[in-house]
């Protein structure tokens, strides 16, 4: 194994460890947490979805409940055979949702090939929206969601689907690609300091959804990759979403810290949730042995 998918599989500290490790980016975590974990109120018809991500040949679906979308962003497969992607394929087949979205990942290496590509092409013949780039727009419970998927994420090692690095940046332009009129995204990868184990993931693609969530109608970001990052957040947009931000860039900072303690007491913020982001990562845990079951949004 890789040093990065030791990082991105490693097991989840303790919080005695986070905090010796870093006591300013554990506390200014734990408050940006406490900010970030509110509920969202639900329209009085809610969309129910049903998110997944990085299953890697896993069947979960005992675990998968009813609902009006299901999404996979990404990491079918393990190895991104053309075998292992049909016994995913024939799966996501088997699954009694309407509307299925499904993207790439890194480990999705068939995909990028042609003959991968002209076959994912066939999908939507069996009820599958296979997205690279590009955008869907769905009806369900009278109104409507476009849909973006990119399956990109930064260059590392021989994986699919990867895009330079400026730096640690990526390519600023590569997400220019996202309509500004997106209700719902998924990209494989998180993006900077959101759900990615504290700054594993693309700066990049943070700037780009800053720009949908804050002018726009982002409602949902779901993502993986990274398999300890699992869970969900409440983006505002706000000053304190900034603060802590620059604190995961500098890597912990006792001086912005006291910044967003400012900004979550006196700050006059606007905490009302605007997109909720989501790491969906199924497998986790020391060798991916934990399977974990889908994250399911009202939207």
């Amino acid at each position: 194994m890789s040093g990065f998918d030791a990082i991105i599989n490693r097991k989840a500290p303790s919080p005695w460890e986070l905090f010796k490790t870093n006591p300013s980016l554990y506390i200014a975590s734990k408050l940006y947490n406490s900010l970030s974990q509110q509920l969202l109120r639900p329209l009085s018809t809610p969309v129910r979805t049903i998110c997944i991500s990085d299953t890697h040949n896993t069947d979960i679906s005992a675990l998968i409940p009813p609902g009006d979308i299901l999404i996979h962003a990404g990491d079918l497969t393990h190895s991104g055979t053309p075998r292992e992607l049909q016994v995913t394929f024939d799966w996501l087949v088997s699954l009694p949702h309407k509307h299925k979205i499904v993207i790439a990942g890194n480990h999705d290496t068939y995909l990028q090939t042609a003959e991968g590509r002209s076959w994912v092409h066939t999908w939507r013949d069996r009820g599958i929206i296979y997205l690279e780039d590009e955008a869907h727009t769905i009806q369900v419970r009278g109104r409507a969601f476009k849909i973006f998927g990119s399956p990109f994420t930064p260059q590392h090692g021989n994986g699919a689907f990867q895009y330079p690095r400026t730096g640690v940046t990526g390519t600023p332009s590569r997400w220019s690609v996202i309509p500004n009129d997106t209700d719902i995204l998924i990209t494989h990868g998180p993006p900077h300091g959101h759900l990615d184990l504290a700054g594993l993931g693309c700066r990049a693609l943070l700037a780009r959804i800053w720009e949908l969530g804050r002018t726009h109608q982002l409602v949902l970001h779901v993502f993986g990759h990274i398999h300890g990052g699992r869970g969900i957040e409440n983006m505002s947009w706000n000053s304190a979403q900034s603060i802590w931000e620059d604190i995961v860039l500098k890597k912990g900072s006792w001086f912005r810290t006291m910044h967003l303690i400012w900004a979550i007491l006196w700050g006059g913020r606007d905490n009302s949730i605007r997109t909720i982001a989501v790491n969906a990562s199924v497998v986790g845990g020391p060798r991916d042995r934990d399977i974990r079951p889908p994250v399911v949004i009202d939207i």
